[in-house]
């Protein structure tokens, strides 16, 4: 079975080949992403028939390579294949074809749509090898891959302040993040000298601090990707980048690594203090809170399914607080699928209004029937109404609530799948609903294709529930609780007539309402305060330290330095001017004496025998006179 290894290789390979190109011949072989996708999609539904019939957690593939050793201690990397991986390995690829064949119709007229393709294809395969990892070490190091591919994808339109900024502040924010995945993991590799889930995921004695030291580790790293509270920051500003991007980022792959880096390790969760998966309960709780009434406000169509989509990855960490492990990759699944739909919906309507604000929207049904209708399954499927994916994965997360006797979370919950419902309304109404005219039509075949595969797998997943839960855990599954589906139908229905009330017969006046509630009106308006704290805090913070660093520098360091400088400067000169006065003074004096005595000497040349026969007795005389004192003195 070493094919399993072209999974996530061949998406690889295929950046590796497009990246050196120029950007003519990368739009020349935009395709060949989308086939190398594919294969890795055909190679993905083999191994699906590899491993089932499932139920067993013990790998059907395993192949491992040692990096290096530390200590004497082996440094090993590998891929296997059990149930979670494969059921990871479809829901990307699936997803990823449908985005890469929608992309052909959506970035047609991109200058650089080669580029995308390319990044796209290596922020696919960085996503297949993170769920093929049998280890956590090759498990960050695709989780990090993922974070730079959705900097490039986030930005792609870098001519623009926008997506930049939004590009940097999901890079930093998710760093974040990954800054406590590195410290989980340098515990585990502390304790255990081995990052292989076989070992670490299996009964390994951490102890119940080590434990919840790497589980809190673990867990930031999570709420970075995942964009849970208060790192959920980064994702609504995410939908600056292209839409088939953000249906691939923000549905089957980097808010999923989250959620799967928790499923993984929730053995590791379970061995540390009871408090930290009461922690995972209580973020998804506020998670679910704060993206659901986030999204009542907002007008971009995107920014909507944005915070939606941060409300429902809270509900997948509300049901792994509590421990189940299948409701909450159930769930992960049946998002992928219906959200990934909603993007690429999104991105129809953007193509054909040339406008993300619902309110200059209005009248779609009329001109795009297929987006309206395939929409509207994602829709409702998002709003947990039965047939459809989004009912049976959230009556699996009540279920387990309420079996699990988490009462207070069963009931938030239940809350949060009306509020759901209600602001999915209000999207569905404003954008399809109101009598307005409009003039767009149907998207391209290429893009319609995809969302129509989408909205049937969305009407008809969620009825493989109980075979999903055997599949994966080889759990038998309890039949549906009448009680609690009736239940969640119900407040799913109460948040569907509620927001038909409100926006399409308008039976609230909802400016008035937004005067005489001002101050929750503007609270929601500014994201509840968080980007406002960060930006004052954290970037007005570093600001103010940068500006005081560079006073500093400029003052103490400068100062010193140029302080040293001035002090040798004055120095070289006053001993430039000591050489000049002094030593060469001395030399050209001693010159200068030469040159005198040698003039005054050659006037003694004369010529004349008389002048040297006075000379010659003037200087017996001397030594006459010089001997007489000397022999006088002895």
């Amino acid at each position: 079975m070493a094919w399993v290894l072209l999974i996530p290789l061949l998406p690889a390979l295929t950046f590796a080949v497009m990246a050196p190109m120029s950007r003519r011949a990368r739009t020349t072989w935009r395709w060949l992403p989308l086939a190398a996708m594919s294969v890795s999609l055909v190679l993905s539904l083999l191994a699906f028939a590899r491993v089932w019939p499932g139920g067993s957690q013990t790998p059907t593939f395993h192949a491992t390579t040692v990096l290096a050793r530390l200590g004497g201690v082996p440094l090993s990397v590998g891929i296997q294949l059990d149930p979670v991986s494969v059921m990871m390995l479809l829901v990307v690829t699936i997803v990823g074809v449908c985005v890469q064949v929608y992309s052909l119709g959506y970035m047609h007229r991109d200058e650089r749509q080669g580029w995308y393709f390319a990044v796209l294809a290596l922020f696919s395969a960085a996503m297949l090898l993170l769920v093929l990892a049998d280890d956590f070490l090759l498990l960050y190091m695709s989780w990090e891959v993922m974070g730079l591919c959705s900097y490039l994808l986030i930005g792609f339109w870098h001519e623009q302040e926008a997506p930049r900024l939004a590009a940097i502040k999901a890079f930093l924010t998710t760093r974040v993040g990954d800054v406590g995945f590195a410290i989980g993991l340098a515990v585990m590799w502390a304790s255990a000298r081995t990052f292989d889930f076989s070992v670490v995921l299996h009964g390994f004695p951490f102890g119940t601090a080590i434990a919840t030291m790497i589980a809190l580790g673990l867990l930031f790293g999570a709420m970075g990707k995942s964009a849970q509270v208060p790192l959920h920051v980064w994702l609504p500003d995410a939908m600056a980048g292209p839409t088939p991007a953000s249906a691939l980022i923000h549905a089957a792959t980097m808010v999923a690594a989250g959620v799967y880096l928790v499923a993984r390790s929730l053995p590791i969760f379970e061995q540390a203090a009871p408090w930290v998966l009461e922690a995972v309960l209580v973020i998804g709780i506020l998670t679910a809170l704060t993206g659901g009434v986030l999204a009542l406000v907002q007008y971009d169509i995107k920014k909507i399914l944005a915070y939606s989509t941060i409300s429902q990855l809270g509900y997948m960490f509300i049901v792994l607080g509590a421990g189940a492990e299948g409701a909450a990759l159930f769930h992960l699944m049946t998002h992928a699928f219906f959200k990934s739909l909603l993007f690429l919906g999104a991105g129809v309507i953007i193509h054909a209004t040339h406008t993300q604000d619902i309110r200059e929207m209005g009248g779609l049904r009329r001109a795009m029937p297929w987006t309206t209708a395939t929409f509207l399954v994602g829709a409702l499927a998002l709003s947990g109404v039965y047939p459809f994916s989004g009912f049976w994965s959230k009556d699996d997360i009540l279920t387990t609530l309420w079996t699990s006797g988490h009462l207070v979370a069963f009931w938030f919950a239940l809350g949060v799948a009306a509020l759901t419902a209600f602001y999915m309304t209000r999207l569905c109404v404003r954008v399809f609903g109101d009598n307005a005219c409009s003039l767009a039509r149907e998207g391209h075949n290429e893009m319609l294709a995809p969302m129509a595969l989408l909205a049937a797998i969305t009407a008809v997943v969620g009825f493989s529930s109980q075979t999903f839960a055997h599949f994966l855990l080889g759990e038998t599954q309890a039949p549906l609780n009448l009680t609690i589906a009736l239940t969640g139908t119900a407040f799913a229905l109460g948040g569907i007539a509620l927001g038909v009330w409100v926006y399409l017969f308008h039976g609230v006046d909802t400016d008035r309402l937004k005067v005489r509630v001002p101050y929750v009106y503007a609270a929601l308006q500014h994201k509840l305060y968080f980007d406002l704290v960060y930006d004052r805090v954290f970037v007005g913070g570093f600001r103010s330290l940068s500006a005081w660093l560079a006073g500093f520098d400029r003052t103490v360091i400068d100062g010193a330095v140029n302080g040293a400088a001035q002090l040798w400067s004055a120095t070289a000169t006053t001993l430039w001017r000591g050489d000049v006065t002094l030593i060469d003074g001395a030399v050209n004096g001693v010159g200068a004496l030469v040159r005198g005595a040698g003039a005054r000497a050659r006037e003694i040349e004369t010529g004349r025998l008389q002048t040297y026969q006075r000379l010659a007795l003037a200087v017996l005389l001397l030594l006459l006179v010089l001997s007489v004192v000397l022999l006088r003195g002895a």
